[in-house]
């Protein structure tokens, strides 16, 4: 499913450095950290910690102050569009879902193709088989406001899936679920996982995460924990 498939890091973080002048503060410190291609890897720890900043520089979103970021052996700083770098190469989970409301689950899987003059049928097929592998074909049709908060999830997992990312970037996907759609949402991805051999980046304060991943990176106040 992936689009690369040897044997080499799919991330490689070295002594990265987040600096936000307008509070004057460091949320990452000399943080260096490799992520080789197929793992399943959480990133734990307190509110303010780094860890979402950690995220959203592997995606792009955010420079390094300090330090460099490495996707497939190449600086991701020579990267120069980075959206079509997301585009291409990674899916996003959100803890908010970031749905359209007024559109149908199959829309919303859709929504990146919607703007063009026609969706190919096999990327129409494509979408509603991703709901059915993630159990929720019966509310394609649905609007997704009238879905539930388990079910949103995993309308945002089969957006995620639609290019065939090398990654899938999560942050606190189970945040706004409770416990039992909680651990639904964390076996589907190990799921994925296992059976697509997708790299996942999950963000997380949960403790019962380290069940389902392959290793668990502690970051307190800015650096990797012990």
């Amino acid at each position: 499913m992936n689009k690369t498939s040897d044997g080499r890091d799919l991330f490689r973080v070295e002594n990265v450095g987040k600096y936000y002048p307008s509070t004057q503060s460091h949320a990452l410190r000399d943080v260096s950290v490799t992520i080789p291609r197929g793992e399943f890897v959480g990133i734990k720890g307190p509110s303010g910690s780094g860890k979402s900043t950690l995220l959203y520089l592997l995606s792009g979103l955010f420079t390094p102050s300090s330090g460099s970021i490495y996707f497939n052996e190449e600086p991701l700083v020579g990267i120069k569009n980075k959206s079509l770098y997301r585009r291409s190469h990674l899916g996003f989970v959100f803890q908010d879902f970031y749905l359209y409301p007024g559109f149908t689950a199959l829309e919303n899987v859709l929504f990146p193709n919607l703007f063009q003059l026609f969706i190919p049928s096999n990327v129409r097929e494509k979408a509603e088989k991703l709901l059915e592998e993630l159990h929720i074909e019966g509310k394609k049709g649905a609007p997704v406001e009238t879905l539930s908060a388990g079910e949103r999830q995993r309308v945002c997992i089969a957006r995620a899936l639609l290019n065939d990312p090398e990654c899938i970037l999560a942050d606190e996907p189970t945040g706004n679920l409770d416990s039992h759609n909680g651990q639904i949402i964390l076996e589907m991805l190990k799921k994925i996982n296992e059976m697509r051999r997708t790299t996942i980046v999950l963000v997380t304060h949960e403790e019962r995460v380290s069940q389902y991943v392959h290793r668990l990176i502690t970051i307190v106040d800015g650096k990797i924990g012990k």
